[in-house]
């Protein structure tokens, strides 16, 4: 019975992770001075997390209060799809692969890292401490960025998680349709 038991709750924990909703919210991604702009950017970006890497292309576009962003295989393939409005992340689309990203912490790193003044839209408890090219974020007295700005590249470290993201711009010709 030990070990049904062990099984049971196994499965429970499976289950109750898979749910998205049971994640915590991202501290410091609702932006109250978040304003209706045009704003475009694209990037390749490579993701180091542990001892793996991946490259795509993201594609961000606001107009409006709205922000999309699309992320894109090197191939072609749609990974994500969402919008963001200043306040929260509404996931369109996502491959199987990337169901149990927490895309509220994703959206939040990749917005201090590319977003025009994005630590300056007004949200609690931030702190930037800049030296040179380079910022750390500080959430709730917590390093937990550090943003560097080199003159064709944007690296980003997440301390907490830990991963590293380096975005390289691109000039703008890809289009998405909406």
């Amino acid at each position: 019975m030990h070990r049904y038991g062990r099984i049971v709750l196994l499965g429970l924990v499976f289950s109750l992770s898979a749910c998205q909703s049971f994640y915590p919210k991202a501290p410091a991604l609702a932006a109250p001075q978040w304003q209706a702009q045009q704003y475009q950017r694209q990037d390749q970006v490579e993701v180091q997390w542990k001892q793996q890497s991946f490259s795509f292309l993201l594609y961000q576009q606001q107009q409006g209060n709205n922000l999309s962003m699309l992320g894109l295989s090197l191939t072609g393939q749609v990974l994500f799809k969402l919008q963001f409005d200043g306040k929260k992340v509404k996931v369109e689309q996502r491959i199987e692969q990337m169901r149990l990203l927490p895309f509220d912490f994703v959206v939040r790193d990749i917005l201090f890292a590319t977003y025009p003044k994005f630590a300056e839209a007004g949200q609690p408890n931030v702190e930037v401490k800049q030296q040179g090219d380079t910022q750390q974020i500080e959430i709730a007295k917590q390093h937990v960025l550090t943003i560097q700005k080199q003159a064709h590249s944007i690296q980003l470290d997440n301390l907490h998680v830990p991963y590293t993201i380096v975005f390289s711009p691109m000039d703008d010709a890809l289009q998405v349709g909406n």
